[in-house]
């Protein structure tokens, strides 16, 4: 199973795309996507509105039945989206002219597609909006997609919206929206503040294929009536009505030529410059005071020639706020590095302190490795380029920053041919080539090598002396955990309890805050040696009071239910008022079990071929109950044992994220290396 399967909303979208996928190959698929959003979008309308009497949820309820047992579904999925089209609330108009069923072969998989949706989390527990961009992450990587236009992954996506900072109320556009992944970012921030609105959002699709996914994909993000239509650029620019929106988010097919552009952008582009031709189109758009924020490649930001000279002219007018450049590898089927480019429109757009002068980022080092990407950008890195963006807006702050960002004056930039590159401005703040960065990270890495590698001769030396103690037996009572935690007896000021984390009701979607709420851990933020938080979701505090009793207090083991069974970790101080979230069970043991040994057995073979015996669901997902949970034999030694073996197991845990932390740094030595000896 794939990594991010660990939270519900990417188990359900592994077990969609894994039901439908093996139909892929031999046929033409056209239409899947759009007929895979609408059934989501119906599945979870029937979940939030239907009632046992409505006729739509009757025709759904017997698709499901049907695929269940092996028949097609499609004549119910028709008419129950018929039914609920007729419904007010039904979040998109027209729907049933989707092409359900047409093709030979569709049966078979909307079958298996529908099926599949009755296994694992319900769409009352899970975002359909997150199972929606999974999908379509998943169609971009293994190449689904309609052509012609970019999908945009949602960090890229939710980086565009938080440098442009729409405002409810805001007329919001993208000329080349794609699959709609930029604007529904656009949605979801601005649902963050109220309600998102019918008629905030104008998608127009370069590729007429894309208009009903970019639809449904907003219509599932919470616009009631999205509005996307097939068009061109030169189209848009014959519209008498520019500049009339606030916002323009978008990130173009900037290598695909147009033809027929008008002449009436900040300078006539190049016909063989289509980045720059998407650029002016975006600033076109704007009213006085508007902002774009538009992905384009690297090279437009330092081409030389005819290109120079539009970028000299584009900062002589004020146009440009912002370029971050970003690392490469972050979309799917690419290596391409790319850059974000901030526009405003007038002087109301530009902070009058910085009337002068552009800040450029450099972000290339952001980012993480998966499995699944090469790289994708962190909540941290999003937020960390935004916030030196506001920054630099909305405050006289130095933003500064040596090998990050800088604030650069007009003149520099018009000195150095309009070049707009951040590595231009950036590099010499810490020397030619960063030689003194990399001398000094290549003596703390020798340093951490020798401290790691005393710390592993120690724990290897403790391992061994309990080795040899356990050879003459150590004598456990077994009991069942609930037998452990029976008794509620505070401890330290905790309770002693066995509890499962709150429904999908009491955490929905749009209760989720910024990065300074309290953060609510969900199985994907729990590792065997602890607990990670690069995209984990914050409540405010006010919510997370009204979810007192799911807090977590120090020593508690958090397990996850799904996925990787006996995953746990241990809340420390760090994590001490965290919300347990869904998906999770909370342990809280007695002072007589020490937590680190009790983390440690539900981890160990055992523990887990027994919840493995005793789950459900399928191979790759499965998935224990509470009851379950508190059946499990847990053998217990007497405290000073258990304290001795979890102490060893937390050296362990640490000993292993030290190794971790040293992989990332010789990778990124590795990084700095090669581009110290090509700088030169």
């Amino acid at each position: 199973m794939r990594e991010e399967a660990a939270n519900p909303a990417a188990e359900v979208a592994d077990l969609l795309w894994r039901a439908y996928a093996p139909y892929r190959r031999g046929r033409g698929t056209a239409g899947d996507l759009d007929a895979i959003l609408a059934i989501l979008m119906l599945a979870a309308f029937v979940e939030e509105e239907g009632q046992a009497q409505d006729d739509f949820v009757k025709r759904w309820k017997r698709a499901s039945a049907e695929a269940v047992v092996g028949f097609s579904p499609v004549t119910d999925l028709r008419g129950a989206l018929q039914e609920a089209a007729r419904r007010p609330g039904f979040p998109l108009l027209g729907p049933t002219d989707l092409d359900f069923g047409s093709g030979p072969d569709d049966a078979a998989w909307m079958t298996a597609f529908v099926a599949a949706l009755g296994r694992g989390p319900s769409l009352g527990e899970v975002a359909a909006a997150d199972v929606c961009e999974l999908l379509l992450q998943r169609h971009a990587e293994e190449g689904a997609l309609p052509g012609g236009e970019f999908y945009t992954p949602r960090e890229v996506a939710d980086l565009l919206v938080g440098l442009a900072a729409p405002r409810p109320g805001d007329r919001i556009m993208d000329p080349a929206c794609g699959a709609g992944s930029v604007l529904a970012a656009a949605a979801r921030y601005l649902a963050e503040q109220g309600p998102v609105g019918d008629n905030s959002f104008e998608a127009y699709a370069v590729d007429r294929g894309n208009v009903r996914p970019a639809m449904l994909n907003l219509a599932l993000h919470g616009v009631s009536v999205p509005q996307v239509e097939p068009a061109d650029p030169a189209k848009l620019l014959r519209d008498r009505n520019l500049g009339r929106v606030d916002r323009v988010l978008s990130n173009p097919p900037f290598n695909q030529r147009i033809d027929g552009w008008e002449q009436r952008l900040l300078i006539a582009p190049l016909e063989s410059s289509a980045a720059f031709a998407w650029l002016q189109l975006a600033w076109s758009q704007l009213k006085e005071g508007g902002i774009a924020a538009v992905v384009m490649p690297a090279r437009a930001a330092w081409a030389g020639g005819a290109e120079a000279r539009i970028r000299r002219e584009m900062v002589a007018q004020g146009a440009v706020l912002a370029v971050i450049a970003l690392p490469a590898y972050l979309f799917a089927g690419t290596n391409i590095a790319v850059h974000i480019w901030v526009l405003g429109r007038g002087r109301t757009s530009r902070p009058v302190h910085r009337s002068d002068s552009v800040i450029l980022v450099d972000a290339r080092g952001a980012g993480r490795r998966s499995p699944e990407r090469p790289r994708a950008l962190s909540s941290e890195d999003v937020s960390r380029v935004a916030e030196r963006f506001r920054l630099w807006s909305e405050t006289s702050e130095r933003v500064d920053e040596p090998g990050f960002s800088r604030s650069v004056a007009y003149a520099e930039l018009i000195e150095n041919a309009g070049n707009l590159d951040p590595r231009t401005y950036l590099r010499t703040e810490s020397g030619p080539g960063g030689a003194t960065d990399l001398s000094a990270m290549l003596a703390d890495f020798e340093r951490r090598n020798r401290e790691t590698s005393e710390l592993g001769a120690e724990l290897a030396q403790i391992a061994g002396a309990q080795d040899h103690l356990a050879q003459d037996g150590i004598r456990c009572q077994t009991l069942p955990l609930k037998d452990v935690v029976s008794g509620g007896v505070t401890v330290g000021g905790r309770p002693v309890r066995l509890l499962a984390g709150p429904s999908g009701s009491l955490i929905r979607a749009q209760d989720y805050v910024g990065a300074g709420g309290v953060p609510v851990v969900m199985p994907k933020d729990i590792t065997d040696i602890g607990f990670t938080v690069d995209g984990i979701k914050h409540i405010s505090e006010q919510h997370a009071e009204r979810l007192g009793r799911f807090r977590l207090h120090r020593g508690d083991v958090v397990v996850a239910r799904r996925g990787d069974l006996g995953r746990c970790a241990v809340v420390g101080e760090e994590q001490q008022g965290w919300v347990c979230g869904t998906g999770c069970f909370v342990i809280s043991p007695p002072d007589t079990v020490d937590p680190r040994y009790l983390a440690a057995f539900l981890r160990s073979p055992a523990a887990r071929e027994w919840l493995d015996a005793h789950s459900t669901g399928s191979l790759a997902l499965r998935t224990i109950s509470l009851d379950v949970l508190g059946m499990l034999p847990v053998a217990l030694p007497d405290p000073d044992t258990q304290q001795s073996i979890g102490e060893l197991m937390a050296g362990f845990d640490a000993h292993e994220r030290r190794l971790l932390d040293q992989l990332a740094t010789t990778r990124d030595i590795r990084s700095k290396t090669l581009n110290s000896f090509l700088a030169r």
